[in-house]
């Protein structure tokens, strides 16, 4: 089973996350305009993580985030962080990144339940590593801890503002995930997005805008945010500070769960920019078909289908 790191329309008004009024029927155009395309669907975000001790990593993401565990392959575990929001945590030397390589990556969490995250973390002795969960006139609440091998992770409440105005609505109509941290039912997550880094981002945002036929919902933090799935979304962000020159270089695979993974292949095999690192579509220990593939920068995009099997019942009752 190595090499198995293979994967990946929109509760409650904005009063609760941010505070802004809420509009179905313009979430649910927005929702149509994504979902709605001529390319082939994706069900759900993931993202596969990359762990000296993925046991550990495990432990502090369902026991000390309380999220479900919905698929155990041993040296890899999927976890659900929100409606259609996954993170798959792997054991690094069976995977395809190694533990040392630049995690630059920031897993944002969007919660209506930002202060008890924050009261909890510090109960827990969680070292906050950035704090702005209390702050006024801010466009975001927020707070960031890392997890145990330096993977940042980003709890977020968004405050009105015209930028926020259609994600804000995106994120209002997906049913938030429940936490067993804490008190039962005292935490949420109500929608995810991974934010990737790149030296030269506006070179990169026509690829992925072409490929995925998305167009930004909004601006995250004053960048461009694009929804993929009913609470998953990806940011492209500018990084100043480090050249990621070739594949390997970050240590995150993008991932997309679809139900037609060979119609993804045949729309990504000949797009400009992308380089295929499967050269075909593989059958992952019988568990899932899957190919991968590299971004213009170099950064890891996989597309996974689930098979109808035991292992994977649980997660396949999700993405139904």
């Amino acid at each position: 089973m190595k090499g198995l790191s293979r994967f990946i329309r929109t509760g409650l008004c904005s009063m609760l996350v941010f505070g802004a009024a809420c509009t179905g029927g313009q979430a649910d155009e927005e929702a149509t305009t994504v979902l709605e395309s001529n390319r082939p669907d994706i069900i759900a975000t993931n993202a596969f993580y990359y762990y000296d001790d993925v046991e550990a990593a495990w432990n502090f993401y369902r026991d000390t985030l309380g999220l479900e565990t919905v698929i155990d392959y041993g040296f890899a575990k999927i976890l659900r962080l929100a409606e259609s929001s996954y993170l798959t945590v792997v054991q690094a030397d069976e995977g395809m990144h190694s533990a040392d390589e630049p995690k630059i990556v920031t897993l944002h969490l969007v919660t209506d339940q930002l202060n008890r995250w924050h009261a909890y973390f510090l109960a827990q002795d969680t070292q906050i590593e950035y704090d702005s969960a209390t702050g006024e006139g801010m466009l975001a609440n927020s707070f960031v801890i890392l997890d145990t091998e330096g993977y940042r992770l980003r709890f977020a409440r968004y405050n009105p503002h015209p930028d926020h105005s259609s994600f804000v609505d995106s994120f209002a109509n997906v049913t938030p995930v429940l936490s067993t941290a804490g008190e039962a039912g005292d935490m949420s997550i109500r929608a995810t997005a991974f934010s990737v880094y790149y030296a030269d981002v506006d070179s990169v945002r026509p690829f992925f805008e072409g490929l995925f036929e998305v167009t930004p919902a909004g601006l995250l933090d004053g960048v461009p945010i694009y929804q993929l799935a009913s609470s998953g979304f990806v940011v492209l962000e500018e990084y100043s500070e480090q050249k990621l020159s070739s594949p390997g270089e970050n240590g995150v695979t993008l991932s997309f769960v679809t139900s037609d993974v060979d119609a993804w292949f045949d729309r990504a095999y000949d797009w400009p920019g992308f380089e295929l690192r499967t050269p075909e579509v593989i059958d992952e220990s019988g568990l899932v078909r899957v190919f991968v593939g590299y971004d213009p920068s170099g950064i890891f995009l996989e597309w996974d289908t689930f098979l109808d099997l035991p292992e994977n019942q649980v997660l396949l009752e999700y993405l139904e």
